[in-house]
């Protein structure tokens, strides 16, 4: 029997990652108002959760922004 290494993804796991991500993020800017911090876990979030990680992150910064995601 051969076993596969190829991790198999799990979207809503990511979705779920992905949003408390942004929500560090969006907590830890209000609280230093440091846009270096922003960008850099930005660029992490690109490197963990695979390409288009950064714009879904930003997406999800927007929603909370406007009050939409908390």
């Amino acid at each position: 029997m051969a076993y596969s290494r190829k991790t198999i993804s799990n979207e809503s796991d990511r979705v779920i990652l992905e949003q408390a991500e942004a929500r560090e993020i969006f907590r830890t800017y209000q609280t230093t108002k440091d846009n270096d911090f922003v960008r850099a876990r930005l660029e992490r979030c690109e490197r963990i959760y695979g390409t288009g990680a950064r714009d879904r992150v930003r997406n999800y910064l927007t929603q909370m922004k406007v009050g939409n995601l908390e």
